[in-house]
């Protein structure tokens, strides 16, 4: 079994040479997204729209997977870093098994559940049909998203965060021809519209799973001589579900907390909804430079916590968090100086574009709150410790600006800037919050075996 060690040498060469190349992939992920809502505002503003509306549905499976690797990652980090090879092997083959089931059953109520989900975000007319045609794809080719995901938590886990972005590269490439081709048709197929869009995300999908999953099996990381070992292992399955479940519901809140901004901001038109999906595609830009920072905790976290490194642990997160700080800050400088020309990438309605600089100039004062929430949130994954993750997100994007949006939209009808400082005002309260507790658990760290 091909693994590498994280648990000596420098902490500073570690943490580059995961999430340099997690944040490379990344940055070609969202590069990826960002053709797409280019090629959607190519058709309409009730395109880009509809790619708006579907997204929260898209993070449904985003949820699933992100929450099924999470889980198995940090099992499979820790396991590595106790040299307990029979338990990295047994995690591996029921992560893949359990994300095969898991799959089905996201693809059956995905199908189910999309278009009353569309409706009461208020999709209608022309803008419901295109959000339709699009996720229709994408939950039939659920499989593959899942599936690449978990193979990517494996390899992850054994020190290796480059082999999936030159994947995510080679797949912004393949997009840069697809999306124009099934859009548009021509060389013998039809011109499909929003749905070539889709199908051509599930297409470069199938090819990164079957590459990925090849990988994993070349390395000797799962062992596919026998059959018998996809087998359902209902109690490795509960250690996973333990772990998985509250990361999914992490992500998912973050559907859902999309769902309540969008359910508020519908009251201010298609044009908001529309500048909303295209600003948090453009957080998405800022945070890339960090975002390879959660790879590289929950690698180097989760093999020094199983190894009992726990020096080594609070050392890891005094570098990820410095390293994080600063990149976020010149980040979120940046856009907020460009605000408007990279909206105008996605769209030359007026209206959108004014929106959504408004939004960025509000959003880019705290961007930093999200960077320091995810390094800490990371932290607690890859100590077995994924509760507090979901309690976090919940209160971030629900409970807690919920009722102000009740109070400052619905009952006051202030302006649409309200909305922006909501989501900035408790987006740092939150971070405050979580960096108080995660600390907590850094310094008492190792005194006690069970997670909280």
């Amino acid at each position: 079994m091909k693994t590498k060690s994280l648990t000596s040498g420098p902490i500073l060469t570690h943490v580059r040479d995961l999430a340099l190349p997690s944040s490379i992939g990344l940055f070609f992920q969202t590069m990826y997204n960002v053709v797409d809502s280019f090629y959607a505002g190519e058709i309409s503003t009730a395109a880009l729209a509809a790619l708006g509306l579907s997204f929260p549905v898209f993070l449904l499976i985003i949820a699933t997977s992100g929450g099924l690797s999470r889980g198995a990652s940090a099992l499979i980090a820790n396991a590595i870093g106790s040299q307990e090879e029979d338990k990295q092997r047994r995690y591996i083959a029921q992560s893949i098994s359990l994300g095969l089931m898991v799959s089905l059953l996201m693809t059956i109520t995905g199908m189910l559940v999309a278009k009353p989900l569309f409706q009461l975000l208020g999709g209608t007319g022309e803008c419901l049909a295109m959000a339709m045609a699009y996720m229709i794809p994408i939950f039939v080719g659920s499989v593959f998203f899942i599936i690449t995901s978990l193979s990517n938590a494996i390899l992850i886990a054994s020190g290796d965060s480059k082999t999936f972005s030159k994947v995510l590269v080679v797949g912004f490439f393949l997009n840069l021809v697809l999306d124009p081709w099934f859009l548009y048709g021509g060389f013998g197929l039809p011109a499909m519209g929003i749905t070539g869009i889709a199908l051509a995300t599930v297409v470069i999908q199938i090819g990164s799973s079957l590459f990925m999953v090849s990988t994993v099996v070349r390395r000797g990381l799962l062992e596919l001589n026998s059959w018998h070992v996809l087998l359902p292992d209902l109690k490795t399955y509960r250690e996973i579900a333990e772990q998985a479940l509250p990361a999914s519901f992490n992500i998912m809140s973050v559907a859902l907390g999309f769902f309540v901004t969008t359910y508020f901001l519908k009251s201010f038109g298609d044009q908001a909804v529309a500048a909303f999906g295209v600003t948090t595609r453009i957080e998405q830009i800022g945070l890339l430079s960090t975002m390879g920072l959660y790879a590289a905790i929950m690698a180097l976290v989760g093999q020094n916590n199983g190894a009992g490194n726990f020096d080594r642990v609070r050392d890891t997160m005094r570098v990820a968090n410095r390293i994080g700080l600063i990149l976020s800050l010149v980040t979120s400088g940046m856009i907020y100086i460009f605000a408007r020309r990279l909206m105008q990438i996605f769209t030359d309605d007026s209206a959108v574009i004014e929106i959504g600089v408004e939004c960025l100039h509000i959003i880019m004062l705290v961007q930093w709150s999200y960077v320091m929430t995810s390094t800490h949130l990371a932290m607690l994954q890859a100590t077995k410790r994924p509760r507090y993750g979901f309690f976090e997100s919940v209160l971030r994007k629900v409970l807690l600006p919920l009722p102000f949006f009740c109070v400052f939209v619905w009952a006051w009808q202030f302006e649409i800037a309200t909305v922006w400082w909501i989501i900035s005002g408790t987006n740092v309260f939150m971070t405050v919050i979580t960096v108080v507790y995660a600390q907590w658990v850094l310094r008492h760290l190792g005194r006690a075996k069970m997670g909280v």
